[in-house]
């Protein structure tokens, strides 16, 4: 995402976009597979120097369905109507654990951002 210096950005207008390779588990949960020491350069190296350099990070079933909607194309605030549709008082207060959930994904390098427009 091409963004200017010290431009804020509103997250309900944010395109998630699914980085790294996953596949679907049991009861339709989600498995993504991460680098086992992280994806910055040294974590790379490390694993380029062994044999399992990957892990496989099992989402919960909230956790599968955000996943699953980080297509490219929904924004934040369409995600969080279908997941709201989908586990209503669970995900209560929705906006807030989705920008939780998103913080993670980010610090782990496993979304990357996109403008709506």
């Amino acid at each position: 995402m091409e963004r200017r210096p010290g431009a804020a950005r509103n997250l309900l207008e944010m395109v998630p976009e699914r980085v790294p390779e996953w596949t679907v588990a049991g009861e339709g949960r989600v498995k993504v597979l991460v680098p086992r020491y992280g994806a910055g350069r040294l974590g790379h190296w490390i694993a380029r120097r062994l044999d399992r350099p990957y892990i496989f990070v099992n989402l919960d079933d909230i956790g599968s369905s955000v996943w699953r909607a980080c297509d490219g194309r929904a924004t934040v605030q369409e995600i969080a109507r279908t997941i709201e549709a989908e586990f209503g008082e669970r995900i209560a207060p929705v906006h807030e654990r989705l920008g939780k959930y998103f913080a993670e994904l980010e610090r782990g390098r496993l979304i990357r951002w996109r403008d709506s427009g």
